[in-house]
Protein backbone atom coordinates (compact mmCIF):
# COMPACT_ATOMS: atom_id res chain seq x y z
CA UNK A 1 0.00 0.00 0.00
CA UNK A 2 2.76 2.23 0.66
CA UNK A 3 4.87 1.78 -2.62
CA UNK A 4 1.40 2.04 -4.56
CA UNK A 5 0.64 6.08 -2.56
CA UNK A 6 4.48 6.36 -3.27
CA UNK A 7 3.99 5.91 -6.77
CA UNK A 8 1.02 8.32 -7.35
CA UNK A 9 2.93 11.23 -5.05
CA UNK A 10 6.16 10.74 -7.65
CA UNK A 11 3.80 10.65 -10.39
CA UNK A 12 1.70 13.58 -9.41
CA UNK A 13 5.31 15.86 -8.10
CA UNK A 14 6.74 14.91 -11.77
CA UNK A 15 3.47 16.40 -13.04
CA UNK A 16 3.71 19.40 -10.88
CA UNK A 17 6.95 20.23 -12.03
CA UNK A 18 6.30 19.31 -16.01
CA UNK A 19 2.77 21.86 -15.36
CA UNK A 20 5.07 24.44 -13.68
CA UNK A 21 7.98 24.32 -16.11
CA UNK A 22 5.91 24.09 -19.18
CA UNK A 23 4.07 27.29 -17.49
CA UNK A 24 7.65 28.71 -17.18
CA UNK A 25 8.55 28.12 -20.55
CA UNK A 26 5.48 29.42 -22.25
CA UNK A 27 5.13 32.54 -20.04
CA UNK A 28 8.95 33.40 -20.87
CA UNK A 29 8.05 33.48 -24.53
CA UNK A 30 5.49 35.24 -24.72
CA UNK A 31 7.15 37.77 -22.42
CA UNK A 32 9.37 41.20 -23.54
CA UNK A 33 12.35 40.14 -25.31
CA UNK A 34 14.64 42.41 -22.78
CA UNK A 35 13.10 40.56 -19.74
CA UNK A 36 13.24 36.95 -21.41
CA UNK A 37 16.75 37.82 -22.23
CA UNK A 38 17.40 38.97 -18.53
CA UNK A 39 15.56 35.74 -16.94
CA UNK A 40 17.67 33.69 -19.21
CA UNK A 41 20.72 35.47 -18.29
CA UNK A 42 20.03 35.55 -14.39
CA UNK A 43 19.30 31.50 -14.98
CA UNK A 44 22.21 31.29 -16.78
CA UNK A 45 24.28 32.78 -13.95
CA UNK A 46 22.53 30.42 -10.98
CA UNK A 47 23.70 27.43 -12.91
CA UNK A 48 27.14 28.23 -13.70
CA UNK A 49 27.71 29.62 -10.35
CA UNK A 50 26.03 25.96 -8.96
CA UNK A 51 28.40 24.35 -11.48
CA UNK A 52 31.45 26.27 -10.12
CA UNK A 53 30.45 25.49 -6.70
CA UNK A 54 30.08 21.65 -7.56
CA UNK A 55 33.83 21.87 -9.23
CA UNK A 56 35.31 23.44 -6.89
CA UNK A 57 34.17 21.33 -4.15
CA UNK A 58 34.96 18.57 -6.20
CA UNK A 59 38.39 19.55 -6.73
CA UNK A 60 39.22 20.10 -3.13
CA UNK A 61 37.78 16.50 -1.87
CA UNK A 62 40.26 14.92 -4.54
CA UNK A 63 43.00 16.84 -3.04
CA UNK A 64 42.35 16.06 0.28
CA UNK A 65 42.07 12.05 -0.63
CA UNK A 66 45.33 12.56 -2.72
CA UNK A 67 47.12 12.65 -0.11
CA UNK A 68 46.00 9.72 1.84
CA UNK A 69 46.09 7.72 -1.29
CA UNK A 70 49.78 8.87 -1.70
CA UNK A 71 50.68 8.02 1.82
CA UNK A 72 48.76 4.22 2.11
CA UNK A 73 50.35 3.73 -1.78
CA UNK A 74 53.97 4.64 -0.97
CA UNK A 75 53.55 2.58 2.41
CA UNK A 76 53.14 -0.61 0.19
CA UNK A 77 55.72 0.57 -2.77
CA UNK A 78 58.56 0.57 0.67
CA UNK A 79 56.59 -2.51 1.37
CA UNK A 80 57.31 -4.12 -1.96
CA UNK A 81 61.27 -2.58 -1.77
CA UNK A 82 61.53 -3.90 1.19
CA UNK A 83 60.58 -7.29 0.18
CA UNK A 84 62.58 -7.11 -3.24
CA UNK A 85 65.77 -6.63 -0.52
CA UNK A 86 64.74 -9.42 1.26
CA UNK A 87 65.25 -11.94 -1.29
CA UNK A 88 68.10 -10.45 -2.74
CA UNK A 89 69.83 -10.82 0.73
CA UNK A 90 70.15 -7.41 1.36
CA UNK A 91 68.08 -6.73 4.33
CA UNK A 92 66.17 -9.29 6.21
CA UNK A 93 62.55 -8.32 7.49
CA UNK A 94 60.51 -10.64 9.24
CA UNK A 95 57.38 -12.20 7.92
CA UNK A 96 55.27 -10.82 10.78
CA UNK A 97 56.72 -7.12 10.14
CA UNK A 98 55.43 -7.69 6.40
CA UNK A 99 52.66 -9.15 7.20
CA UNK A 100 51.91 -6.46 9.48
CA UNK A 101 52.78 -4.02 7.43
CA UNK A 102 50.46 -5.60 4.75
CA UNK A 103 47.10 -5.31 6.78
CA UNK A 104 48.07 -1.63 8.08
CA UNK A 105 48.18 -1.38 4.19
CA UNK A 106 45.07 -3.33 3.45
CA UNK A 107 43.35 -1.00 6.01
CA UNK A 108 44.42 2.20 4.40
CA UNK A 109 43.66 0.90 0.91
CA UNK A 110 39.56 -0.02 1.83
CA UNK A 111 39.39 3.73 2.42
CA UNK A 112 41.01 5.51 -0.01
CA UNK A 113 42.18 3.47 -2.69
CA UNK A 114 40.77 2.94 -6.12
CA UNK A 115 38.85 -0.08 -7.32
CA UNK A 116 41.52 -1.31 -9.45
CA UNK A 117 44.28 -1.14 -7.35
CA UNK A 118 41.88 -3.56 -4.61
CA UNK A 119 41.20 -5.59 -7.76
CA UNK A 120 45.09 -5.82 -8.58
CA UNK A 121 46.35 -6.12 -5.16
CA UNK A 122 43.99 -9.57 -4.59
CA UNK A 123 45.05 -10.93 -7.88
CA UNK A 124 48.65 -10.31 -6.64
CA UNK A 125 47.76 -12.39 -3.57
CA UNK A 126 45.73 -15.30 -5.32
CA UNK A 127 48.56 -15.35 -7.63
CA UNK A 128 51.23 -15.59 -5.18
CA UNK A 129 49.56 -18.54 -3.59
CA UNK A 130 48.87 -20.56 -6.81
CA UNK A 131 52.71 -19.96 -7.52
CA UNK A 132 54.20 -20.77 -4.72
CA UNK A 133 56.87 -22.95 -4.54
CA UNK A 134 57.44 -22.72 -8.20
CA UNK A 135 60.42 -22.18 -9.72
CA UNK A 136 59.25 -19.46 -12.09
CA UNK A 137 58.43 -16.03 -10.20
CA UNK A 138 58.23 -14.09 -13.53
CA UNK A 139 53.90 -14.68 -13.60
CA UNK A 140 53.95 -13.19 -10.01
CA UNK A 141 56.59 -10.57 -10.86
CA UNK A 142 54.23 -9.11 -13.54
CA UNK A 143 51.37 -9.06 -11.40
CA UNK A 144 53.32 -6.67 -9.21
CA UNK A 145 53.90 -4.67 -12.17
CA UNK A 146 50.34 -4.79 -12.80
CA UNK A 147 49.62 -3.85 -9.39
CA UNK A 148 52.02 -1.24 -9.54
CA UNK A 149 50.47 0.46 -12.90
CA UNK A 150 47.41 0.40 -11.04
CA UNK A 151 48.55 2.76 -8.26
CA UNK A 152 50.32 4.88 -10.53
CA UNK A 153 47.09 5.21 -12.25
CA UNK A 154 45.29 6.60 -9.50
CA UNK A 155 47.27 9.21 -8.62
CA UNK A 156 47.03 10.42 -12.16
CA UNK A 157 49.90 8.90 -14.51
CA UNK A 158 49.52 7.91 -17.86
CA UNK A 159 51.39 4.98 -18.11
CA UNK A 160 50.62 4.12 -22.09
CA UNK A 161 54.22 4.28 -22.85
CA UNK A 162 55.54 1.87 -20.30
CA UNK A 163 55.60 -2.01 -21.36
CA UNK A 164 54.73 -4.32 -19.28
CA UNK A 165 57.03 -5.50 -16.59
CA UNK A 166 58.77 -2.31 -16.74
CA UNK A 167 57.88 -1.32 -13.32
CA UNK A 168 59.51 -4.25 -11.38
CA UNK A 169 61.91 -4.55 -13.98
CA UNK A 170 63.36 -1.30 -12.19
CA UNK A 171 63.92 -3.66 -9.29
CA UNK A 172 65.80 -6.18 -11.20
CA UNK A 173 69.61 -6.12 -12.39
CA UNK A 174 69.56 -6.57 -15.95
CA UNK A 175 70.26 -10.11 -16.38
CA UNK A 176 67.76 -11.19 -13.86
CA UNK A 177 65.32 -8.66 -15.85
CA UNK A 178 65.91 -10.42 -19.24
CA UNK A 179 66.18 -14.11 -17.72
CA UNK A 180 62.80 -13.67 -15.67
CA UNK A 181 60.68 -10.91 -17.89
CA UNK A 182 61.93 -11.44 -21.42
CA UNK A 183 60.05 -14.80 -22.14
CA UNK A 184 56.46 -13.78 -20.77
CA UNK A 185 56.07 -10.14 -22.19
CA UNK A 186 56.86 -12.09 -25.57
CA UNK A 187 54.34 -14.30 -24.83
CA UNK A 188 51.81 -11.82 -23.09
CA UNK A 189 52.44 -8.63 -25.28
CA UNK A 190 54.30 -5.74 -24.48
CA UNK A 191 51.74 -3.03 -23.47
CA UNK A 192 48.46 -3.64 -21.06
Amino acid sequence: MKTAISIVLGILFLAAISAGGWLFVDSLLKADPGITAAVIGAIAVMVGGIWSHYSSRRREINSRHFIEKKNAYMRLVDLIFDLFKSVKGEGEVPESEMMSRLFDFKRELMVWGDGAVINALSLYEITSADLAGQDDPSESLLVVDDLLRAIRRDLGHNDSGLKRGSLVGMLLISDDREKLLSKKLQRSGNDQ
